[in-house]
């Protein structure tokens, strides 16, 4: 089992940001670490213990040095929080001082992911990020000198404004700053976002696909020759320093999300925490688990298939005899995929593996399509 806790707390909400977070006073900032063990309580009662645990957010980076110390002694009681095969945190540079670092590292936390997003400070601007690239430089070094060996970087590219040769220096800056994973996204524009205003108004335009698809063949050719591996669509790392809790999604593995928003895939159950902070934090003060935005049973089948389907997201594809022996109800549809894949070979989009099947480059600008024709 993996652990996430959705920490749904900004500053400010950034132009293109569609997930869930809040601002809050610094007292209920301060509790919210209680509410996630309270909740982590309920819908663990058998005591199953994590593999990994990522704080993502909001910002998590904003539950401050007390935070951090204080979610770890709360959990410590369910599982030896400074024994996790992987415990990352998600960091803003704006929010990110050197006393959240040293605590983040004291309590147990072994890898940091920071949102640096473009070392363009024009474009960052105009994201409504609060930091600017120096700002993201001066972090990663403080990383570096703190003794932090697993931190990572998200990029995002196809934001109005860009050219190609902004995309180029961002690339660029990024490998100097030499983390050890690199996450690189398309931009979606979400809707009910400052950023889908400003496009519906006409203020602003996206680059087309075109452009965008050619910005990320030039981060897989940079990342590529400077010794990382795509080992998932949007992400690169060195050897050894994939997402441990990432990969453990996309393998099917069984995640509890926590906090207000989050997602969980726990046994034959899918299901969403309602992304209302007031209504989590209401129930969970009653002894109730929180309310969910939707909550679903899977059968055999579809169970097997969400555990089996997201592997084309990865590099290394998916085994289809490894899949037939761990799930026999998947037996027909496996030899059905098996047709379908073998034929999309014939474009360029899928390639043959030992027992199997993965998705070419070309594959992975599609992967959407697939994976809808596979389900």
């Amino acid at each position: 089992m993996h652990l996430y806790c959705h920490i749904p707390f900004c500053v400010r909400k950034c132009a293109y940001c569609g997930f869930y977070s809040v601002y809050a006073p610094a007292a209920t900032v301060a509790g919210f670490p209680e509410l996630l063990c309270r909740e982590f309580s309920l819908r663990n009662p058998d005591g199953e213990v994590p593999r990994t645990w990522y704080l993502g957010g909001g910002t998590p980076t904003l539950l401050g040095a007390e935070g951090l110390t204080r979610m770890a002694e709360l959990f410590a009681p369910f599982f030896p929080v400074v024994g996790l095969e992987e415990w990352t945190i998600e960091a803003n540079p704006a929010d990110c001082s050197s006393a959240v670092i040293d605590a983040a590292l004291k309590v147990g936390v072994n890898r940091i992911s920071v949102g640096v997003q473009s070392f363009d400070d024009r474009l960052l601007a105009d994201m409504g990020r609060r930091h600017t690239a120096s700002v993201s430089r001066d972090l990663l070094r403080r990383l570096q000198s703190a003794g932090l060996d697993n931190f990572g970087i998200d990029l995002i590219t196809g934001f109005p404004g860009e050219t190609d040769e902004s995309w180029l220096y961002t690339l660029e800056q990024a490998l100097e700053c030499a983390p050890k994973h690199i996450s690189v996204y398309a931009l979606s524009v979400e809707p009910h976002t400052v950023l889908s205003y400003r496009i519906g108004k006409g203020l602003v335009a996206t680059p087309d696909d075109d452009q965008v698809m050619n910005r990320l063949k030039i981060a897989t050719i940079m990342l590529n020759e400077a010794g990382y591996r795509r080992y998932e669509i949007s992400n690169y790392a060195l050897p050894g320093y994939e997402c441990r809790h990432n990969l453990a999604v996309w393998h099917g593995e069984d995640y509890l999300g926590l906090g207000p928003a989050a997602a969980s895939r726990f046994g034959d159950r899918r299901w969403t925490n309602a992304p209302d902070l007031k209504k989590y934090g209401g129930a969970l003060a009653s002894g109730e688990i929180p309310p969910a935005q939707s909550d679903i049973r899977l059968t055999p089948e579809e169970d097997a298939v969400e555990r089996t389907l997201f592997r084309f997201r990865l590099g290394e594809g998916l085994d289809l005899t490894a899949a037939a022996a761990a799930f026999p109800v998947l037996a027909d549809r496996l030899r059905a995929w098996d047709k379908v894949l073998r034929k999309l070979s014939a474009h360029g989009i899928t390639e043959p593996i030992p027992n199997g099947w993965r998705l070419t480059p070309r594959g992975f600008e599609v992967c959407d399509a697939v994976l809808a024709e596979l389900s």
